[in-house]
């Protein structure tokens, strides 16, 4: 399958999986669950998938960015990531009691104890997924992702239209992790066989010892979001905070996560043909912060009337801290890939201590922000998203090998398009509208309009692209109608 089609279809997957996530929550929050219950489940996630970073251990990474793999070996790969789920699920069943007792929330302890089964269960689908980013068959792909996303959220709309409260989540997490593994299985089976002797895994177990104190240091900086907020400020702001965060995120994700990982495996391919990075990734940094910006800018301006529209009065308090998680995303996604890119080119030991930095950055400084207050918090994203900035740019400038002058001038198209993209809402909210629904979109269809002429009038590098991929779109339509 060649880059471009590639991108089409986890495009597809990453907006048909935000769809059915974006709807389910509104309908979650509007409805049948207060900041308070969202706090309690949001507690319990984060807890769990911090102990959750023994799980992977780097194993899709590994597949996925091996130049040569043994079939023989994938069933031992396999029966390791089953023996570490399973471990990982028996130690936050087991932690789920002094976690209730840490937060004084005894509801916390059956909501860990679902998620420690859904650990049971999604080890059985990561061999076959990397299978498939490694063979870039994203159409399959698709299929796993978003059918898992539809029958995990259906799942938590459901019970808690029935009343389930918090635990609707946590079911609905586990009816993800069944429905992506035999989804996954289905289409490209991998049985786990465990290995006579450590040969066939030994070289992945080497890779895995250095990712795993790397996936320790993310998951902490990551992770830990929702347990300092919950133990500094309380349950009702976690769910606040987790909310507008995960609107952000998956926006994030809506806009440029399906490009991330077809690149991945595109460098990979260039890495092994021997090929300089330094201009293909410049091109990245173009697509990602084209898109994103604007989005992330259109986000900040509407965070108010798109929290009222979206999740109702309950969640009013989210939106200040919607408007600076939006804009602590723009530095975020300045540099992307800025872990895969290191992994790739064997740099995972210097890339430990680098992450290390990261983490301890993250932690401290919104550590801080909460100490202060809820807003503060907030705030605390974008001097972190400042910090973060820093030390990736630094780093994969370096490895890379860019020029800084090539990557500011990145930067500063991208951002006139992101400026032109939210001037029609600038300019409606200075004039003191309160924009309703069919106003928002009004607006942001103006918006897009403009960033697509800043876009050509800048000769922005994704400006080829979104012609290249208007026309990929197009073609089929045209070709029936001509037929």
């Amino acid at each position: 399958m060649s880059v471009r089609r590639a991108a089409l279809w986890s495009l597809a997957a990453q907006y048909a999986t935000f769809s059915i996530q974006f709807v389910a929550s509104v309908v979650i929050s509007r409805l049948f669950l207060l900041p308070a219950d969202v706090g309690l489940f949001s507690i319990a996630l984060a807890a769990a998938m911090i102990v959750s970073i023994f799980q992977d251990l780097g194993i899709t990474r590994f597949i996925s960015g091996q130049p040569q793999m043994s079939p023989a070996a994938l069933p031992h790969y396999a029966a390791v990531a089953v023996s570490i789920g399973w471990s990982v699920a028996a130690i936050v069943a087991l932690a789920a009691p002094f976690v209730a007792h840490f937060y004084a929330q005894p509801a916390l302890a059956p909501l860990l104890w679902l998620i420690a089964a859904s650990y049971l269960v999604t080890p059985y689908a990561t061999v076959p997924a990397a299978l498939l980013v490694r063979e870039m068959d994203f159409r399959t792909l698709f299929q796993v992702n978003a059918g898992s996303a539809l029958a995990g959220n259906g799942t938590a709309i459901a019970l808690a239209a029935c009343g389930f409260g918090a635990s609707s989540l946590a079911w609905g997490v586990l009816a993800t992790a069944v429905a992506r593994a035999a989804i996954a299985n289905i289409h490209r089976a991998v049985r786990p066989r465990m290995p006579e002797n450590t040969a066939s895994v030994r070289p992945m177990l080497g890779f895995s010892s250095m990712s795993f104190v790397l996936s320790a240091s993310a998951a902490i900086g990551h992770r830990s979001q929702d347990l300092i907020v919950g133990r500094v400020l309380g349950i009702t702001a976690t769910g606040l905070f987790s909310r507008a965060s995960a609107l952000a995120g998956q926006l994030t994700t809506l806009v440029t996560g399906a490009i991330g990982s077809v690149f991945y495996s595109a460098f990979a391919r260039k890495r092994d043909a021997g090929e300089p990075l330094a201009e293909p990734y410049l091109h990245l940094v173009a697509c990602y912060t084209a898109l994103n910006w604007a989005a992330m800018v259109g986000l900040a301006l509407a965070a108010e009337p798109l929290v009222l529209l979206l999740y109702g009065p309950n969640w009013i308090g989210s939106a200040p801290l919607l408007r600076w998680t939006a804009l602590g995303e723009i530095f975020f996604v300045a540099i992307p890939l800025q872990m895969d890119v290191p992994l790739l080119l064997g740099q995972i030991r210097r890339l430990v201590w680098v992450n290390l930095l990261d983490t301890c950055a993250a932690v401290a400084i919104l550590t801080a922000g909460c100490f202060i207050g809820l807003e503060a918090a907030g705030i605390s994203r974008v001097v972190y998203g400042f910090v973060w900035w820093v030390i990736y740019a630094l780093y994969l400038g370096r490895l890379i090998g860019f020029r800084f002058g090539a990557l500011m001038s990145v930067y500063a198209r991208s951002g006139i398009c992101a400026l032109v993209a939210g001037g029609p809402l600038m300019i409606a909210l200075w004039q003191g509208m309160e924009p309703g629904l069919l106003a928002l979109l009004l607006l942001s269809a103006s918006g897009v309009l403009a960033w697509l002429a800043a876009l050509g009038a800048t000769r922005h590098p994704a400006w080829k692209e979104v012609r290249m991929m208007a026309e990929a779109l197009s073609r089929p339509i045209l070709s029936r109608l001509a037929g």
